[in-house]
């Protein structure tokens, strides 16, 4: 059985898309289109990584979606080494540091950190 958990929206990530958004409005005002339209992409996606990024957990993979434009990734568990809470610059941002195969690292961030931990030592102790 499978497990999903969704990505953190975090302070940071809702304060840049506001601030993008703002840029963008601004650009358009001061009739600036084309530099406008590539700051309203840059938003578009800032929003699709924050919103459609997901973390599912199957009988031996971990599944990392990163939203509908980057490819899915994914680990076996049996190759994670390690899971550490991190955090950010400044304490604002929360994330954990997957350490997998020979030294690789990689980040997420579930909304439920503790919960994620948890489930990923259950379903390695099964293997």
């Amino acid at each position: 059985m499978s497990r999903t958990f969704h990505h953190r929206f975090t302070l940071p990530a809702k304060c840049s898309i506001a601030l993008f958004a703002l840029l963008a409005f601004w650009l358009f005002w001061q009739r600036m289109p084309v530099v406008a339209l590539v700051v309203v992409m840059v938003v578009v996606m800032m929003m699709e990584r924050v919103l459609h990024s997901s973390y599912t957990l199957t009988a031996d993979r971990l599944l990392i979606d990163r939203g509908r434009f980057a490819r899915r990734r994914e680990i076996r568990l049996s190759d994670i080494v390690r899971c550490t809470p991190m955090t950010g610059v400044f304490g604002l941002s929360h994330y954990l540091l997957i350490e997998h195969g020979a030294g690789r690292l990689t980040t997420v961030q579930p909304s439920e950190e503790a919960a994620f931990m948890q489930e990923i030592k259950k379903r390695q102790e099964r293997l």
